[in-house]
């Protein structure tokens, strides 16, 4: 290529998607200080106020310090792995937020940071599958080399690393959809030819380069080769099953609150008649069934808990994928001031805690619990305290992670957060709960707390 820099990297075949020497250049200084986070770092002195600072970095317009605290996050979760998973929700989403900075070199401090955060946290992190996947996949798609390499670097961390099935279900769902706004985006460009990008030929004339078929991008992503299969999602494909789905969604998305409401009772139907159905495709399926969660009309709305309190009892584990927005849609409706919305919530958040995985439940519960107010914070501190025995058989160090913390936040204030007569009786229950599984632990860890939890905690305990 004439003109080229000597040594520079070589452009890729894509027009599209031409690596330019600057950005290889940039690219690799980039590359070479991430690769050492493998490495165990000291521990912070303070990874509380160290995480804060962090996300503080990400907040600013500075990029240097953005890249600072992208820096930092994979460091605390090594040496400190308690303090950052009882704020990975807050963690992801400022990280994701990154991920399309302008700035190429923060973009990719991003893209490494959080597959750092799934090679280290590993199931812990299949709560945020979904979501760091919707924003990486399309880098691979329309990114620079370097961000591309990166990108289905850290996608393939998070297959090796979350649960199997949780993969499966965020690359069926997140990557089919990427790769079909991809290939629409390749139709627009061939019908744009005079925008085209031109190339020489050997006898000095220009002429069109055609754009690379989507088919051979996904050459670039092994792992992701896999869903090419155009059944993808379908119960073997069939017809039936096809249509079935097609009129559901149709139901689901109706103007008509009537119409809305027949496509609820047509999805509990479909769970007891075709459940594998259900389950093949239930990423899908909640993005349309959440809508109605959360429906502007009461009726609704209480039709649709009802029915996710029986689907929980048919699909049980199936659930798992979409347990951040079947919890999110549970607990926005505990406060409702309609009766009977309010029950449906309650039924549904009791069968959620009988029939759905108890760890992730309670991380996700754990999750939300700071986001809420009046009753159904009591309603969900209820039921982290149920969780605890069971959990604690499984996992003891998720409830020092995601129970304890919330028994700690309620003590720390001098006046609890919900002014109800029902405050005491639910935060006793629940530091009971606590130091029947953990016995003397509980005390050592309140040690390290401000003497007015401790007096608050030995209160409640009698002690």
């Amino acid at each position: 290529m004439a003109g080229a820099v000597p040594g520079a990297a070589v452009p890729m075949a894509d027009p599209l998607l031409t690596v330019t020497p600057q950005m290889a250049t940039g690219a690799k200084s980039l590359e070479e200080p991430l690769r050492g986070r493998g490495q165990k770092d000291g521990a912070f002195s303070d990874p509380q106020q160290s995480l804060q600072e962090a996300l503080s970095m990400l907040d600013s317009d500075d990029w240097e310090l953005k890249k600072k605290g992208l820096f930092n996050i994979p460091r605390l979760a090594e040496s400190h792995p308690e303090v950052l998973l009882c704020r990975l929700r807050e963690v992801c989403l400022a990280a994701t937020s990154e991920v399309t900075n302008l700035r190429s070199k923060v973009s990719c401090s991003a893209i490494v940071t959080l597959g750092e955060l799934f090679a280290i946290l590993k199931k812990d992190m299949d709560s945020e599958a979904d979501e760091v996947a919707a924003v990486l996949l399309p880098m691979v798609w329309n990114s620079p080399e370097f961000i591309q390499k990166a990108a289905c670097k850290s996608l393939g961390m998070m297959v090796e690393n979350v649960t199997p099935a949780r993969a499966m279900t965020v690359l069926m769902d997140r990557g089919v959809k990427s790769r079909y706004v991809q290939e629409m985006e390749n139709q627009k460009g061939e019908r744009r030819s005079v925008k085209e990008p031109v190339k020489k030929r050997n006898d000095g004339s220009k002429e069109p380069q055609s754009p690379l078929p989507s088919s051979k991008r996904c050459l670039n992503v092994d792992f992701l080769s896999w869903y090419s299969c155009p059944s993808y999602g379908l119960l073997d494909g069939e017809r039936e099953g096809r249509e079935s789905l097609q009129k559901l969604y149709h139901l689901l998305e109706a103007k008509g609150f009537q119409t809305r409401m027949e496509g609820v009772a047509f999805l509990l139907d479909l769970c007891k008649t075709s459940p594998q159905l259900i389950s093949s495709n239930i990423v899908q399926i909640f993005d349309h069934f959440v809508l109605r969660i959360n429906d502007t009309h009461k009726k609704v709305k209480q039709q649709a808990l009802e029915v996710l309190a029986e689907m929980t009892g048919v699909l049980e584990d199936a659930l798992n994928p979409v347990m951040v927005r079947l919890v999110e849609g549970i607990t926005k409706n505990l406060n409702s001031k309609d009766s009977g919305v309010h029950a449906a919530a309650v039924t549904a958040l009791d069968q959620s805690v009988v029939h759905l995985d108890e760890v992730s439940l309670m991380k996700e519960l754990s999750h939300q619990w700071s986001k809420l107010s009046g009753e159904a914070l009591l309603e969900v501190t209820e039921c982290i305290t149920v969780l605890v025995e069971w959990v604690h058989a499984k996992s003891p160090e998720v409830v020092q992670r995601y129970a304890l913390p919330v028994l700690w936040s309620c003590l720390e204030n001098k006046a609890l957060p919900v002014r109800s007569a029902n405050v005491c009786a639910v935060v006793t229950k629940l530091a009971c709960a606590l130091c029947e599984v953990m016995g003397t632990q509980l005390i050592t860890c309140a040690e390290s707390k401000p003497p007015h939890v401790q007096e608050n905690l030995s209160s409640l305990l009698g002690w």
